[in-house]
């Protein structure tokens, strides 16, 4: 009689891990299998005997980290999802400073509709830098977006969201976000917090943030990728377009998501005072 061990590895913020090698030994130290996981961080090993064994999951930058796996006839045994801590705490960039990219990057915005589903959009035209302090927490980011910019896919709808109701474009044609303050939140992502300046009026607003890694690309230069999300509240901006349905449901959800998806070029060693 055998069974199966399976187990999906994720890191502690739920992303799955590819390439993870799953070790079982018996009670007695022996290794009895061995395997790596797919890119969904699923993993098993079969053809085991009823026992008692240790499974130990290992990966690149990762601590080790070890299960109990109990078999007790053909059944399969699952240990769930496996979080894995990155040794030395969350990855981060090379210092200095670096200039986002628009042309590979995003900056999306999804409300509620109607209250059954989203109506998602993305600003066009933006620019940034980001500064990164030896002493990452000293870090920075200042962003402008050209708040016409604005595509959802629908000029009717897009019309409306620039007219006074919304961002009101012409009298506030750019809205600006700077933050000074890194904090570590989790062993992969980071907690940014600043202000975003829109309609006149600013905003203490906090993204969580996940470094995602740098590569040289065909252009000589030194290139990395950031992702940050959050929640915007539009009645603090003075967004006050409250029309309901007939049910009493809002025709517009007041909070919005907002998901950055970043690349950035270095371009400077020198991080100024």
């Amino acid at each position: 009689m055998s069974a199966t061990i399976t187990a999906r590895v994720a890191t502690s913020s739920g992303r799955p891990l590819d390439g993870a090698v799953m070790t079982v030994m018996s009670q007695a130290g022996e290794q009895q299998a061995i395997a790596r996981t797919d890119g969904d961080g699923a993993v098993s090993v079969a053809d085991l005997d009823t026992g008692t064994y240790t499974v130990v999951i290992t990966a690149e930058g990762y601590q080790p980290t070890a299960r109990v796996a109990v078999v007790t006839g053909s059944s399969p045994v699952s240990l769930g999802e496996i979080a894995a801590a990155r040794a030395g705490g969350a990855p981060v960039p090379v210092p200095g400073r670096w200039d986002i990219d628009p042309g590979h990057s995003a900056i999306e915005i999804s409300v509620r509709h109607f209250g059954i589903a989203s109506i998602k959009g993305r600003f066009t035209d933006f620019t940034g830098q980001i500064e990164v302090a030896d002493d990452i927490e000293k870090s920075s980011v200042v962003a402008e977006i050209k708040t016409a910019s604005i595509d959802t896919d629908n000029k009717t709808r897009d019309d409306h969201l620039r007219s006074d109701a919304f961002f009101d474009t012409e009298q506030h044609p750019v809205a600006e976000f700077r933050a000074g303050q890194v904090r570590p939140a989790t062993d992969e992502t980071w907690t940014l917090s600043g202000t975003l300046s829109l309609r006149g009026t600013a905003v203490p607003v906090t993204l969580d943030l996940a470094y995602l890694g740098e590569v040289e690309d065909p252009w000589g230069g030194q290139r990395a990728g950031f992702r940050a999300t959050g929640t915007l509240q539009r009645n603090d901006f003075g967004i006050s377009f409250d029309d309901k349905l007939i049910s009493g449901v809002a025709q517009i959800g007041s909070t919005a998501k907002v998901v950055l998806d970043i690349q950035a070029v270095r371009s400077s060693t020198h991080i100024s005072d």
